[in-house]
């Protein structure tokens, strides 16, 4: 099953889940990138790269949750669906 989900996950719901097609999406989207370079004009060089690898180690840890979270939640779902069908036997 964790196949399955992978294959869920990586095929169709990341690429889906990750377009931005909200108000709000694109609202925050902008201003992450104002604060990005407000961020990098008061910053050197090494602190720029240092900061960003920062935030790419906080990004990869939240995509690993969120997809851990994904994963557990199809479980979940299976799981009770298949108790309650149990139940109504």
């Amino acid at each position: 099953m964790k196949q399955t989900l992978e294959k869920l996950w990586n095929d169709y719901l990341l690429e889906k889940c990750a377009a931005i097609d909200t108000d709000e999406e694109r609202r925050l989207t902008k201003q992450a990138a104002e604060l990005h370079e407000k961020a990098n004009d008061l910053l050197n060089k090494d602190q720029q790269a240092a900061v960003e690898k920062y935030v790419d180690a906080l990004c990869d840890i939240e995509a690993l949750f969120v997809k851990k979270a994904f994963c557990k939640g199809c479980e979940f779902s299976v799981s009770f669906l298949l108790e309650t069908r149990n139940l109504e036997i």
